[in-house]
């Protein structure tokens, strides 16, 4: 791994503050330890501790290295006989001193180094998602262009012989290519906000009824011959979410069933509390997930979960649903998908409570 010249110094006052309050805690820690037991033996423990500490909570190894020479030095000055002054004509005095030394660098040195490779492992992650992300939405988003633009022009050149049931035909379709576009949009901007910074989100509490309402009131106007039976507690049930963000999860779990679903005609929204965590759940009368899907359906972009003979090839789902996870393990909570007892496919995701 090759090292930069600003992983020995990069200053901040937040880790200078945290390096100054480890280091003064082991000191405050051994003074009564050392007086109540009468031996030194646990002072170099502490201290090495501390340098673990620091190393983990600091970035680059400019904290770990001064922290594991003041160790060294608090150790042998203040913690050691002879106390409050060097003497290296003691035996093994020497050998300690150059050991804590030694010690407390390799393990900066390695704890620091765990952390950077973490670091790369997470971007290498990331730079990962965002090639299956292009790779996923290539077709998914070229597909509707092509028929959009294909309808439109059937109906430019042939306007005036066309018969006015075909035009519209065509123009419906046009409309549903146009709704599937802007799903697709919502769901990458979603990401987008996810993966740019998590800790950006903003949590309130939130009604989970009036997140239904909304949800399904947007729904029913894509899909208005499917019925949508919503289900939530007696009481007044709020969960800390971004809400934005958690009617994008439950508006692609409803527009998967109706689009995926295949013979879909009832789905059921519910809502429950369970201890300090609340429920979602939707569930649908359609054709459920192919068994062999279930395992992946939350890996990036899968596609083709319903059935086993997808009968819309170009209709992907798999870019819903791992939006899905995320937003929703950004959340704290998890999801898993099932068939239902009755037949058909059923989500399940769980946010956690804040306990007013």
């Amino acid at each position: 791994m090759r090292l930069k010249l600003k992983d020995f110094f990069d200053f901040s006052i937040k880790d200078t503050c945290i390096s100054l309050a480890i280091m003064l805690s082991a000191g405050l820690l051994c003074a009564p330890l050392r007086s109540l037991g009468g031996s030194d033996f646990h002072v170099p423990l502490i201290f090495v501790l501390g340098v673990v500490l620091i190393s983990r909570l600091t970035n680059g190894y400019f904290y770990g290295v001064i922290s594991s020479v003041i160790s060294v030095f608090c150790v042998n000055y203040i913690f050691t006989y002879p106390y409050f002054a060097f003497n290296f004509t003691i035996a093994g005095y020497p050998l300690a001193f150059i050991s804590m030394l030694a010690v407390t660098l390799i393990t900066c040195t390695l704890t620091t180094q765990i952390k950077q490779q973490e670091k790369i492992r997470i971007e290498s992650e990331k730079e990962k998602m965002h090639a299956n992300l292009l790779r996923a939405i290539s077709h998914d988003l070229r597909t509707p262009l092509t028929s959009i633009i294909g309808s439109t022009a059937v109906i430019c050149e042939n306007f005036d012989n066309m018969p006015k049931e075909k035009q519209l035909e065509l123009l419906a379709d046009v409309r549903e290519e146009a709704q599937w576009l802007i799903r697709m949009v919502e769901n990458l901007l979603s990401i987008t906000r996810i993966s740019s910074n998590a800790a950006a989100i903003k949590k309130r509490l939130e009604a989970v009824e009036e997140i239904f309402s909304e949800v399904v009131g947007k729904f029913k106007k894509q899909y208005p011959d499917i019925h949508v039976t919503v289900s939530s507690p007696d009481e007044l049930l709020l969960a800390p979410m971004d809400a934005i963000l958690i009617e994008q999860v439950i508006l692609n779990l409803l527009t998967n069933s109706a689009s995926h679903g295949k013979r879909t005609t009832e789905i059921r929204l519910s809502a429950v509390r369970e201890g300090n965590i609340a429920l979602f759940s939707v569930e649908d009368n359609g054709v459920g997930f192919s068994e062999e899907s279930i395992p992946h359906l939350f890996d990036n972009y899968y596609a083709h979960a319903y059935g086993k003979n997808p009968s819309d090839g170009r209709r992907s789902m798999g870019i819903g649903l791992s939006v899905c996870m995320s937003i929703v393990k950004v959340h704290g909570g998890e999801m898993k998908a099932s068939n239902g007892p009755r037949g058909g496919a059923a989500v399940k995701f769980k946010l956690p409570l804040k306990e007013n």
